[in-house]
């Protein structure tokens, strides 16, 4: 690695008088500038608001994470890692007379050109912990030193797909455990390119569940979200932009699928490979898998999961022409969410005016209820979850959440039930969604994965991306969900649940279920043991049927609306 990682490591305080300003940049902005010059290049105005989150003044510490335009090339995407602290007054040593409040708030915050987040945050929380502890902010030798080790240590990594810090503080066993069925929900959501809100505060579990969200989605962290704040129609990111197809363009039928793929990319494909224009399917479906047999599908997950994603097109060109990804925002960001290049974005917010503006987004998730509400019926019809989706997402949640073998000591220590399983798991998934999305309109495979979903799918530009790339490595997979068979008891338990808690007729039932229950408790010595007897009996019957392996209490449950 020729240029160093690390750009900058900057001090941003909060002025009782000008706000949010940067009160010191190592390296300096530009070599004109002295490093402690307070104003920002103009595509990096928002900056100090990023660094200092709103409603940072709540809390002692705090961590966000931003993207922000290179001043190179705008349309290439630099990293921001923002550690903020809170301290008493008296407890500053070397006093300025701008400390005019009782309290110290200041980030140290990092720029960098790796997304690397919960690794740069880890050292950046020593760091700053370090500089507060000073008490002389004046002291900026240990800001010199932590850009020269970061670069040090950084520049060391060849290869960042496979480095061991890429997840760090990024828990997908968490994700799981919070959203249940609706984390499938969301991670198809992110192919749709519509305009999401997360809400939440403080601001580092926002960012880092939104992030937990994307890494999903194989490779999208380390090679997806390089162009997540590019908002200029005319930077197309496609190699051959005159190949696209239009949005209202169907996709390549199943039957041209092959002659298609090999007329575009012979000269790149070795003939030996492909014989007679057609590919073999080497990884067969387990036909046992029609009876749901629990090792036949995590053999036929595991099977998939292993081809080379890149090799298949993947990662998906998600965040890229338009859509932007934020993992915090504040509210000066408005200004460029309503840009009319802006198509769709993926944001995070901790003010609640993002809420109240009308029109802002399609979907909002408050992450501190599992709540996911969709305004949009197009949109819930689109990401209505099928059968076969229930089940893998019922596979999921009970490989993860494990009341009777939980161990705060090896709590997402293993394989199965991990964060890398979950990973794999997704990534199956999406290898199947992409070549199911490949056969003829009206195949009863594209079923599986909702029809509707699909077609809404194939209009937005990172399918027609994906469409035009080399991923004939896509077509040794059998065309159709991995958790397809025949329908069973089991499966009504689990469309009745997920109805039932995500429905709003649903959820209404079940709080007149509660209330109910409340005031024949409170009568009970009045009428009898009979209805006391009675009101058991209804109660299993109603938990067996509505809450397959699902405990939740009833502040996390599931609440997508009308889906």
């Amino acid at each position: 690695m020729t240029k160093s990682p690390i750009l900058h490591v900057l001090v941003v305080g909060f002025h009782h008088k000008k706000g949010c300003q940067v009160e010191y940049a190592y390296p300096p902005f530009t070599e004109e500038t002295p490093g402690d010059s307070t104003e920002c290049p103009s595509a990096w105005k928002h900056l100090p608001y990023l660094a200092l989150p709103d409603g940072s003044h709540n809390f002692d510490e705090d961590t966000a994470y931003f993207h922000l335009p290179s001043l190179q090339d705008s349309s290439e995407t630099i990293y921001g890692i923002s550690c903020y602290r809170q301290i008493p007054l008296e407890k500053i040593i070397n006093r300025t007379p701008d400390m005019t409040r009782s309290t110290i708030q200041k980030s140290v915050c990092v720029l960098s050109t790796l997304p690397l987040y919960g690794h740069i945050q880890v050292k950046m929380s020593l760091i700053t912990h370090a500089y507060f502890e000073e008490g002389d902010f004046s002291k900026i030798s240990l800001l010199h030193d932590t850009y020269h080790h970061l670069n040090s240590c950084l520049s060391s990594i060849d290869n960042i797909s496979t480095s061991p810090h890429l997840f760090v503080g990024l828990s997908a066993v968490e994700l799981v455990t919070r959203f249940r069925h609706k984390v499938l929900l969301l991670f198809k959501l992110m192919l749709l390119e519509s305009k999401v809100l997360f809400f939440y505060s403080p601001v580092r579990p926002l960012c880092s569940t939104i992030l937990t969200l994307l890494s999903l989605h194989p490779g999208l962290i380390e090679n997806g979200l390089n162009k997540s704040v590019n908002i200029n129609p005319t930077q197309v990111s496609i190699e051959a932009e005159d190949k696209v197809i239009a949005s209202d363009e169907k996709p390549i039928p199943e039957n041209n699928v092959e002659n298609s793929v090999c007329e575009k990319f012979n000269e790149i494909i070795d003939d030996d490979t492909i014989q007679n224009n057609s590919f073999v399917s080497n990884i067969p479906r387990d036909p046992s898998m029609d009876s749901l047999n629990e090792a036949a599908m995590q053999y036929n997950m595991i099977s998939i999961a292993q081809i080379n994603s890149e090799d298949c097109g993947v990662p998906m060109s998600i965040f890229d022409n338009g859509n932007l990804c934020q993992p915090y925002s504040c509210l000066s960001y408005m200004d460029i969410l309503t840009n009319p290049n802006v198509r769709g974005y993926v944001i995070g917010a901790s003010n609640i005016l993002f809420k109240q503006k009308k029109n802002l987004a399609d979907v909002i998730v408050e992450i501190d209820e599992g709540k996911v509400e969709i305004e949009n019926m197009e949109l819930r019809r689109h990401l209505h979850l099928t059968t076969e989706d229930l089940r893998f997402a019922d596979y999921l949640v009970r490989h993860v959440v494990q009341p009777d073998k939980e161990d705060v000591f090896l709590d997402g220590v293993g394989w199965e039930g991990g964060d890398e399983w979950i990973r794999a798991q997704f990534k199956a998934y999406l290898l199947s969604l992409l070549r199911t999305s490949l056969l003829n309109d009206g195949d009863p495979e594209l079923n599986h994965f909702n029809p509707a979903f699909i077609t809404a799918w194939q209009q937005t530009k990172n399918y027609q991306i994906w469409l035009n790339r080399e991923h004939q490595a896509i077509m040794a997979l059998e065309p159709c969900h991995p958790f397809a068979g025949q329908l069973s008891v089991a499966d009504m338990k689990l469309r009745i649940s997920h109805t039932m808690q995500s429905s709003r007729s649903g959820r209404k039932l079940n709080q007149a279920v509660q209330n109910t229950s409340r005031a024949v408790a409170s009568t009970g010595k009045v009428v009898g043991g009979a209805i006391s007897q009675a009101r058991g009996a209804v109660t299993n019957w109603w938990s067996n049927l509505t809450t397959t392996q699902d405990l939740e209490d009833e502040k996390n449950t599931p609440v997508v609306q009308d889906i």
